[in-house]
């Protein structure tokens, strides 16, 4: 008996022992489980604290979108007086299919954030600045097994922030898309951007003289001018629009020149400049030859000159040297009328070209052509010259 009671003790105690041993074995396998469950938190809790992971889904946001927040406070910002905030958006996207990077700024502020330059196509187009989450809670606690033996036998090791980084603030700067519209036109002229009147305020350049009249702003300083309008806040292309005085669209033709900005001068106009300046062209010329008496030849022209003109003064400093003209006679063979050109206060500068037949004493009979400039008054009642260039 004893020895089956013997027996049974040992049997009881290797089935404790073994007991004893599978919930020890149990109890490690658990705490392994624990424990690398922990690890694992705690190594997906570093990969999401990484500043890269927050700068990475800021950029991928931005790269689908390629419009957020900080564009659009920039944009409301941006002096754009002819262009819509949509017009503004959408040029600004059109230059983003290339893709927005980041780079780091060196150092980190004092507030804690680290700063990134938001670059497209190699410039700065803004920045980013990140932030700790000081609100976040995570799985992991440092307080639990295994972390205080690590931090024990591997001191500093878990002193790296566990918190996920947010965005804490982002600002675009798009100044360097904007270009420059400058344009000169006559002062009487309108412009207009993509609708929008141009004002006084837009004039960097006045009393700009046209080429055409170059030669006659010292007798008649009321002569058209033209104006400079600068704009300086164009972003992409605007469409610009040009009217005349009348109100009318206006294209510009850069190989006119400024004769295109001058009306021309109607038929009934003409015709009573023409009607002028053939008698009066072969009156000056009878005069200026001094083939007949100086005098004679002065009443003869009056008729066809305004009293106290330009012309009539040099008439008269001239009387004294045509009495020593050696002219005999005087032909006007030909006459042509070449244009006119309106000035200004019913003024017109008319071209004619004559050609005479004169005989002068030692160089017998000459045949000359003579171009003239005329300038003529003509009110539609009184058709006169005064000055001849």
């Amino acid at each position: 008996m004893a020895g089956k009671s013997t027996r049974r003790r040992g049997l009881l105690g290797k089935f404790i022992y073994t007991l004893v041993l599978l919930a020890f074995g149990a109890f490690l396998l658990l705490t392994a489980y624990t424990w690398l469950e922990r690890v694992y938190d705690y190594a997906e809790q570093y990969e999401l604290s990484r500043p890269q992971k927050a700068v990475d889904a800021y950029l991928e946001t931005l790269n689908r979108d390629k419009w957020n927040d900080g564009m659009e406070r920039a944009v409301q910002a941006m002096p754009h007086e002819t262009q819509s905030d949509a017009e503004i958006k959408a040029f600004v996207q059109s230059r983003l299919g290339n893709g927005v990077s980041a780079v780091r700024k060196s150092g980190v502020n004092d507030s804690g954030t680290l700063s990134y330059s938001l670059r497209c196509d190699g410039r700065e187009i803004g920045s980013m600045t990140i932030v700790e989450d000081q609100n976040y809670r995570g799985k992991v606690n440092l307080d639990e097994m295994p972390w205080p033996l690590v931090s024990r036998f591997l001191p500093g090791i878990l002193e790296w922030g566990l918190k996920p980084w947010v965005l804490y603030s982002d600002s675009f700067d798009f100044s360097n898309l904007y270009n420059s519209f400058e344009i000169t036109v006559p002062s009487t002229y309108t412009v207009f951007l993509n609708g929008t009147q141009l004002g006084e305020e837009y004039i960097v350049a006045r009393d700009i003289h046209y080429d055409v009249y170059e030669d006659y702003y010292y007798d008649l300083p009321t002569l058209p001018t033209k104006v400079t309008y600068r704009f300086d806040n164009v972003i992409g292309d605007v469409e610009a629009e040009i009217r005349d005085e009348d109100g009318n669209p206006f294209t510009i033709d850069p190989n006119k020149g400024d004769i295109q900005f001058i009306k021309p001068v109607d038929e009934e106009t003409q015709q009573r400049l023409v009607n002028l300046l053939q008698p009066f062209t072969e009156k000056y010329l009878l005069f200026r030859s001094g083939a007949t008496d100086g005098l004679t030849a002065l009443n003869n022209l009056k008729p066809y000159i305004i009293p106290g003109s330009d012309i009539e003064k040099r008439a008269q400093d001239a009387l004294d040297g045509l009495s020593w003209a050696h002219t005999s006679s005087f032909k006007l063979t030909d006459f042509e009328f070449n244009g006119v050109l309106p000035l200004a206060n019913n003024c017109y500068v008319c071209g004619v070209t004559a050609t005479t037949d004169t005989y002068t004493y030692g160089k017998g009979e000459v045949t000359d052509i003579i171009p003239l400039s005329v300038i003529v008054y003509d009110d539609g009642s009184t058709t006169l010259a005064f000055k001849v260039n």
